[in-house]
């Protein structure tokens, strides 16, 4: 009788040990996948900040989402401290953090994308940008009048990235001699803007310049529209006509 109740106390506490590593397993199992999968979704914000960066005119937007990087980067290192690659990875989005805020920092507005897949994937990454910012603002990291001068920005942005690069497609028309060309790509890039209800100002001047250019008013939209001066039309020397000489007439020498 005692070997039975002994047998059955060792199973019984082989079962509990058993049960422990298990769960020691799976909870390691699930550290590891939450861990991956906040590892991708720090690279893929990394790629968001750099894209997003050249498309906006405020600089913070970009400073947002690199802290929404740093905070995963945190959380990784409290699911998984013996990770020490993790704490290279905090001291560059730190470094980035600094680099961004510094007011001297030199950035250049270029929103013109050379295809329409390439303007769609500029504007997919402006509603990423956007949806990370309502979600701080949700948590209580921003205060809403900042959040909707941020989702105004980007709005903005949004916008430009169809109109400047249609209006590039018209001016590289232009310096091709196309005029036809080029009077289409303007009016589709006035549609383009006509058609939004985005609320900034800026949008009427928009709208006037490029009627000006449809109607050759005007060589190239102003700088606070459309900074991308680069692709401006180039000025090309204007020659006279060739004279065809009649027979029998004397050449210069």
């Amino acid at each position: 009788m005692t070997f039975v109740i002994l047998f059955l106390a060792i199973a019984f506490f082989s079962l509990i040990l058993v049960s422990f590593v298990n769960q020691r397993q799976m909870r390691r199992r699930l550290i590891t996948r939450q861990v991956h999968q906040l590892k991708r979704k720090v690279a893929e914000l990394e790629e968001l900040t750099v894209s997003v960066d050249p498309l906006v005119e405020d600089s913070v937007i970009v400073q947002i989402i690199n802290d929404e990087v740093i905070d995963l980067i945190r959380t990784m290192m409290q699911l998984s401290p013996e990770s020490y690659y993790l704490e290279a990875n905090l001291n560059n989005a730190l470094e980035l953090k600094e680099s961004f805020s510094e007011s001297r920092r030199q950035r250049e507005i270029y929103r013109v994308q050379n295809s329409d897949a390439a303007i769609a994937r500029s504007q997919y990454l402006l509603n990423e940008a956007g949806r990370i910012i309502r979600r701080r603002q949700t948590k209580g990291m921003l205060e809403v009048s900042q959040m909707e001068a941020y989702i105004q920005d980007l709005a903005w942005a949004h916008l430009m990235v169809g109109v400047a690069s249609t209006i590039a497609q018209g001016h590289r028309a232009v310096s091709r001699g196309d005029v036809l060309q080029a009077h289409a790509y303007y009016k589709k890039a006035q549609q383009i803007a006509m058609q939004t209800t985005n609320p900034d100002d800026r949008r009427h001047q928009l709208i006037k310049e490029i009627s000006e250019l449809m109607n050759g008013r005007r060589k190239a939209l102003s700088r606070n529209l459309m900074p991308e001066t680069q692709v401006n039309p180039i000025e090309t020397e204007t020659r006279p006509p060739q004279i065809n000489r009649v027979a029998g007439e004397s050449q210069p020498e």
